[in-house]
């Protein structure tokens, strides 16, 4: 499986500029993101070593995965953007500008952590803004919904 991925690496890259580009996102950026969630994932691999917490192969995978799911949230914003002929480019880069942060934030805390032999208590800022963006959409659809149907009433 791993040796098949290896050999279409360029394709998929191939993809997911050209998935990237027709979005309009600045691949630069989500190239620095993609950077510091690898970077955040081997710190954390390497947290978990000098902690003595249980290391598992799985757990890995699962929260690699998780962070490149992360990115499924500006490309689906940007979708949107395309889809209802808006302009949410800024929008799409202050997302990626706060997955950025969140992740850099992250790197710091396992560095202090590697540093110190101790746990730090990590400000989960992702799931914050991801909720907060999920309520600016619902916000969003609703007006939308006033407009089309002057009847549907918004509740408070």
């Amino acid at each position: 499986m791993v040796q098949k991925i290896s050999e279409y690496l360029n394709e998929i890259k191939l993809l997911l500029y050209g998935i990237f580009m027709y979005l309009e996102m600045d691949t630069g950026i989500v190239k620095v993101l993609f950077y510091l969630m690898v970077m955040d994932t081997f710190l954390g691999v390497i947290k978990t070593i000098v902690l003595n917490d249980q290391f598992s192969f799985k757990k890995l995978v699962i929260g690699f995965v998780s962070k490149l799911a992360v990115l499924l949230v500006p490309t689906a914003l940007a979708l949107m953007s395309k889809g209802l002929n808006y302009n949410f480019k800024w929008f799409v880069t202050i997302v990626m500008d706060l997955l950025i942060v969140s992740d850099g934030i992250s790197i710091i805390s396992n560095s202090i952590a590697i540093k110190t032999k101790k746990e730090v208590e990590n400000f989960d800022a992702m799931t914050l803004m991801l909720k907060l963006i999920r309520n600016r959409l619902v916000q969003l659809f609703k007006r939308l919904l006033v407009i089309i149907d002057p009847k549907y009433h918004i509740e408070k």
